[in-house]
């Protein structure tokens, strides 16, 4: 069996997010002779920045090169991405100190803590990030729905405590429930409001900043008529977002019609 070129990418990622993890942090470096020094990184909206002061303690001038692909950041769950440096070079002066600037753009990360930020040789372990997402569900529910198209819908609020807004990508292929019995169902479209999005279609939902923002996910094999009884929960409800998971245990299952017993025709009644 051949594995694609973008799975290998983040399996090899994975593996050494792994390895990486296994060592203890550290924010300095020694390369060539110079001290490395990672002062601090943030994130903003899906720019990473961070900052490295770099010293020369010599009392020689030294010459410092910087390949391009060697500016990279590497999540705890195994993401990589690649940066851009301030400067392609650094020459400093006996004693010299200077400042590199490190840029990585479409970051969607849900965890604040990074395995690795690499430049050069350089690199820097246990890097923890303010501003990343944190992707703990805040609250949520699911329901049965009755429609054009029928399935268990799952709703999972989402809140930015952050100053700025973030983006979700929502991929309803990889969500799934665990039900109250233990099965296992795989999502197919993704719920926004009353608005069903087609079948697989992943969608990009902005969480404004200091809000909470509701997404679902319909998931068709879990549909509670196939069931003999009525389950008043599932043990989880996991989506698949960019980066990451936004995961929910022991998830209420509600009902409509006057007795509360009965399938809903609304994605979103409660």
């Amino acid at each position: 069996m051949k594995l694609n070129a973008r799975l290998l990418v983040w399996l090899s990622a994975a593996l050494l997010a792994t390895g990486v993890a296994q060592q203890p942090p550290s924010n300095k470096a020694v390369v060539a002779g110079l001290n490395l020094t990672l002062q601090a990184c943030n994130l903003s909206g899906d720019v990473l920045t961070c900052t490295v002061e770099v010293q020369n303690p010599q009392d020689k001038t030294i010459t410092l090169s910087i390949n391009a692909n060697s500016v990279q950041a590497l999540t705890a769950s195994g993401w990589l991405y690649l940066g851009q440096a301030s400067a392609s070079s650094l020459k400093l002066a006996p004693k010299g100190k200077a400042t590199l600037k490190l840029t990585f753009r479409g970051v969607n990360t849900p965890s604040a803590l990074f395995a690795m930020i690499q430049v050069g040789d350089a690199r820097f372990r246990g890097v923890v990030v303010p501003g990343s997402l944190q992707l703990a569900a805040k609250e949520g529910y699911c329901l049965f729905y009755q429609g054009w198209s029928d399935g268990l819908v799952c709703h999972l609020a989402r809140a930015n405590e952050t100053d700025t807004d973030i983006t979700l990508r929502v991929d309803p292929r990889e969500s799934f429930v665990i039900s109250d019995v233990g099965a296992r169902y795989m999502g197919t479209r993704v719920v926004l409001g009353q608005t069903l999005y087609d079948y697989n279609a992943t969608v990009d939902l902005t969480v404004p900043a200091h809000t909470t923002t509701r997404v679902g996910v319909m998931f068709v094999e879990g549909g509670l008529s196939k069931l003999s009884y009525r389950p008043e929960q599932v043990q989880m409800v996991r989506f698949k977002v960019s980066g990451g998971f936004l995961e929910l245990r022991n998830v209420p299952v509600r009902y409509c019609g006057t007795d509360a017993n009965e399938a809903c025709t609304s994605l979103q009644p409660f």
